[in-house]
């Protein structure tokens, strides 16, 4: 977890990669999938019922990767200010219950995911039983920053 709290003060120091270099493409179908049955896995360990993948929660998390990544820094609030409910809602979403993992630096979807479980408010998210959806977002490294990413849950109403 000291990796994500030195990673986040960099990125809010200015390390990025600059949003003229930035290539932000979604994430590979292996990224996604990866993380879907990580998550999956951790949720089955504990007896909660698995997520389903929603490709509208993609756009949510691929959208606030790409915002952090262009604007060089790290944080659950959007350049414009905007939350992780607004940014669902604006992927067409009608969601009773949302939460949002992120992360800096790591390179493997192994290494972010054990991170994220010995992080409680992360694990918690991963593990919220209200919740019954997942997208993923993913920028890798660029310019010597990086890589983001983002989990985005919800329970659609």
């Amino acid at each position: 977890m000291s990796k994500l709290l030195i990673a986040s003060c960099a990125v809010l120091l200015g390390f990025a990669a600059p949003a003229a270099a930035l290539q932000c493409p979604s994430p590979s179908p292996a990224i996604t999938n990866s993380i879907l049955a990580a998550v999956n896995a951790e949720r089955a360990r504990e007896g909660r019922a698995p997520l389903a993948h929603d490709a509208r929660l993609d756009a949510a998390a691929q959208g606030h990767a790409c915002d952090m990544a262009a604007n060089g820094f790290f944080d659950h609030r959007g350049s414009s200010g905007s939350s992780v409910g607004n940014r669902v809602r604006a992927a067409g979403v009608s969601s009773c219950t949302t939460a949002e993992n992120i992360a800096y630096g790591w390179r493997e979807t192994g290494r972010v995911m054990a991170e994220w479980m010995q992080s409680s408010g992360h694990r918690a998210n991963i593990l919220r039983g209200s919740v019954e959806a997942l997208g993923v977002g993913y920028v890798p490294a660029q310019g010597g920053a990086g890589p983001w990413w983002v989990q985005v849950f919800a329970n659609p109403c």
